[in-house]
């Protein structure tokens, strides 16, 4: 994800009108938790122009996107324990 931001960030810099969305779509099983938790709490920490958007697609569960929604409780993140600046 590093090289997604620092690309980003430049992109932002020499055009201040870009917006990016990222777009996951699940069948709401997700693997990664923790990694995806800290990707997201990294990428909010970055005050990029972006907004991710969930969809999911079947009848699975789908309690784990509203973890990862974040709107009742911020992520933190599993190493630094830096809760996310806003939300994305």
């Amino acid at each position: 994800h590093e090289a997604f931001i620092q690309k980003k960030r430049q992109n932002t810099i020499n055009n201040p009108i870009q917006y990016f969305i990222l777009l996951i779509i699940t069948d709401g099983i997700i693997n990664d938790m923790k990694q995806t938790k800290d990707e997201v709490v990294a990428i909010a920490n970055e005050r990029l122009p972006l907004s991710i958007i969930i969809v999911g697609v079947g009848d699975a569960d789908f309690s784990n996107m509203d973890t990862l929604d974040a709107d009742d409780e911020p992520l933190r993140h599993s190493q630094t324990r830096k809760l996310m600046e806003r939300d994305i």
